[in-house]
């Protein structure tokens, strides 16, 4: 079957085609994808029959629930004396000296929600050098980044006001735990990081990053194109279809049984009966201007035809009166005075004398009287006019 040879009882089937007897069309998937044997395994940024359309989603790791933040600090404490102890963390002198510093953080960041504790690092010589970590956390929200880095900037100013205002005043310390002010600071800040859209970008790859970005939906991010519905910034296509091409986003519109859809992203609608019935009236008209057209032509040869008779009969009864033929030529004015032998010129030969007699070389001098003898030459043709009028051509 499908142009394949058999050859010892074994179908060698052409590109394209497999099976014992070639029956089985190879799909050639497009993009990266395999054929199973049944249909094409597609990657997962393609979708399709073939894999040859980009999809307009692409999965991406969910949001922690919860994110935190950890600020890294150092405080003095100037109402005690460093003892070995406090640098194992099992001894009970630690362990007094920690809930003591504990209890005082807890009621100096009182006011802020997300804080969750402290933890002691490190204690050390001069009076007691306290380092520690102020533990913060926050549920997810789009907007974590932003909120934490602004509760971390209460924590430092929160911080540095309670060393300013519980200090030793002439060595007697009238608080739980006095502070040097100018011992106070702040090391470092680290917030949980979580970047959706950087996770987008790296998914899809380089030749399609730019059309790919993260929106939220009930508080989740997806990684989208505009070709994905039901986000804002979703291409809406009315009566198409939106596909992502290397080109960017496109829409394709639909064809129906009664209408054709066009425009950008196929918002305007045409009516094929309106198309066919304007183009059956212009077909109309242009069949009514060429049925004139010929009719016109038609008539207007026809006219030609009767003026050619006409002529010709008016030349034939020339002829047979003993004028010239058509096509030579003759000295009207020497026939006129010279055509005494046909009666009809009678009195214009006394006329045509008197004019000679009179005047000599009279075409040169008579003023407004150029070829006097035309008067003649037009007259004689006058019957033939008449009876042409009268009966026409022949």
């Amino acid at each position: 079957l499908k142009g394949g040879d058999l050859s010892e009882q074994v179908c060698i089937c052409p590109t394209g085609s497999q099976g014992d007897q070639c029956e089985q069309e190879i799909v050639l998937c497009q993009n990266g994808g395999y054929w199973d044997g049944i249909k094409c395994v597609c990657t997962d940024l393609y979708q399709g029959p073939k894999c040859e359309d980009v999809v307009p989603s692409i999965e991406i790791a969910p949001p922690p629930e919860t994110v935190s933040a950890q600020v890294e600090m150092t405080v003095t404490v100037t109402n005690m004396e460093f003892t070995k102890e406090l640098e194992d963390r099992t001894s009970v002198a630690f362990q007094n000296f920690n809930d003591t510093f504990t209890k005082e953080m807890k009621t100096a960041y009182d006011g802020i929600p997300e804080y969750q504790g402290v933890n002691i690092t490190r204690l050390s010589a001069g009076s007691v050098v306290v380092e520690h970590e102020v533990i913060l956390k926050a549920k997810f929200t789009p907007e974590y980044m932003g909120a934490l880095d602004k509760v971390t900037q209460q924590v430092t100013e929160i911080i540095k006001n309670v060393t300013k205002q519980h200090i030793s005043t002439n060595n007697i310390c009238t608080s739980t735990l006095c502070y040097n002010t100018t011992s106070t600071k702040v090391q470092n800040i680290t917030i949980t990081q979580y970047d959706p859209e950087k996770e987008c970008q790296e998914k899809v790859g380089k030749e399609y990053a730019e059309y790919f970005f993260v929106e939220y939906k009930n508080q989740k991010p997806n990684c989208i194109t505009r070709c994905m519905p039901g986000f804002n910034n979703s291409m809406n296509c009315h009566f198409g279809k939106c596909q992502l091409e290397r080109s960017g986003p496109r829409c394709y519109c639909l064809t129906t049984d009664t209408e054709w859809y066009s425009g950008e992203t196929c918002e305007f609608s045409t009516k094929k009966s309106l198309v066919f019935g304007l183009v059956g009236a212009a077909f109309a008209v242009v069949l009514i201007a060429i049925a004139v057209l010929v009719l016109f032509m038609f008539r207007s040869k026809k006219e030609v035809n009767k003026q050619k008779a006409k002529v010709t009969q008016l030349y034939k009864w020339h002829e047979e009166d003993g004028g010239p033929e058509p096509g030579t030529f003759q000295n009207i004015g020497f026939d006129i005075c010279e055509g005494t032998r046909n009666p009809q010129w009678t009195q214009n030969v006394s006329k045509c004398g008197h004019t000679h007699g009179k005047h000599k070389g009279g075409l040169k001098r008579a003023k407004g009287r150029v070829f006097p003898s035309l008067k003649h030459s037009v007259t004689h043709l006058y019957p033939y006019f008449h009876r042409l009028l009268l009966q026409g051509p022949e």
